[in-house]
């Protein structure tokens, strides 16, 4: 690869299951077995096989798979960006028994494909169970004009549907509609419900500030529920897929809401001496670089980092409900460690079910 781009990264992917490895080169994807770049001094590391892709910008495979797979077959996201005039084009193959039968004569058709312009490059984001990706398709310059942030779309892939075998691509519809010029709503964020042993669901926020965030089926795309318009562009999902935080973060002024899934209504919150609920929800977090849920979906953390940010640099913690910890009730003092800079905080990672 003589270039590089951002999105490109990167361009070695293992499977699940670690394989098999995929190189990409101009226009093909390299196949490997998975321990083949331990043994390049002898056959097992030559290549397995090529899958053709003419125009290939990125690929992504599901980092995991939960439930039923079919053995040896692995699914796969391509994404070819706009060339001369000619639409971008999202794909969903399955190696390797369908992977395009026009550049890969002794493969089948592609699972799912859609054609869109005003894709210069794309997020793909696979859902838990590995079975379907959203697709969120960006420019840098918004065609209409209406957007200094460039323009997005967003599509869901899927391996297969309630009809047939095949898969579907599906443009996601967005509650926030269009505007004035008939262009679809800038989409900040989509992301996943991260259980694979419910039912699959994703949430977005999209359309022009105060942004709509509603919840959809996963396998029709169909908004299912509207939380309302606010000033916020980040979904974070707890581990256990009950509680979702909707963020403002970035440049806007750290504004946070706290749902609970099952009942879709708002983490109620309680006055600490008195017991009484609050009738004002606030929860703020202003200047966020890093946020995460705890793995065990009881705490949130939201940290200001460098060099990012060097003003109010640390970490606060907040209980489920969005209501903050302060620091008597908690072992992380942010004044114990000045003037060094905090850069970075993560939860450590705990397996799923754990």
């Amino acid at each position: 690869m003589k270039t590089m781009r951002k999105d490109q990264w990167p361009p070695l992917q293992w499977t699940h299951d670690e394989s098999l490895t995929f190189f990409m080169v101009t226009n093909k994807l390299h196949v490997y077995k998975g321990d083949a770049f331990f043994s390049f001094a002898s056959e097992d590391g030559s290549m397995v096989s090529t899958v053709t892709c003419s125009g290939i910008g990125c690929f992504s495979f599901p980092a995991t798979v939960y439930g039923s797979t079919t053995s040896n077959k692995y699914l796969l996201c391509v994404f070819c960006p706009e060339y001369k005039g000619k639409p971008a084009k999202i794909s969903l193959l399955r190696y390797p028994d369908r992977c395009g039968d026009a550049d890969n004569p002794s493969s089948g058709p592609v699972l799912a494909s859609k054609s869109c312009f005003q894709a210069e490059d794309c997020a793909i984001k696979w859902c838990p169970k590995g079975d379907a990706a959203l697709i969120l398709t960006h420019t840098t310059v918004d065609a209409t004009g209406e957007s200094y942030y460039g323009s997005s779309l967003l599509y869901l892939l899927l391996s297969e549907t309630d009809k047939n075998s095949d898969g579907d691509a599906i443009s996601v519809p967005l509650p926030s509609g269009k505007n004035a010029n008939n262009q679809t709503a800038p989409v900040l964020d989509a992301a996943w419900m991260p259980n694979p042993t419910k039912p699959s669901c994703f949430a977005v926020i999209s359309g022009r500030m105060p942004a709509m965030a509603s919840l959809h089926h996963g396998s029709t795309a169909e908004p299912t529920f509207l939380f309302g318009n606010a000033h916020r562009n980040t979904i974070v999902w707890s581990d256990h897929g009950r509680f979702i935080t909707l963020g403002g973060f970035g440049n806007l002024a750290g504004g946070m809401d706290f749902y609970d899934r099952n009942k879709l209504k708002p983490i109620p919150q309680y006055d600490l001496n008195t017991g009484k609920e609050l009738d004002a929800r606030v929860s703020n977090a202003p200047c966020a670089v890093g946020y995460a849920w705890a793995p065990d979906s009881r705490y949130f953390m939201v940290s200001t980092t460098s060099p990012r940010m060097n003003v109010d640099n640390g970490a606060r913690l907040y209980k489920y409900n969005g209501l903050e910890i302060q620091g008597d009730q908690i072992t992380w003092v942010n004044r114990k460690y000045s003037p060094d800079k905090l850069l970075a905080a993560e939860f450590v990672p705990v397996p799923f079910g754990l």
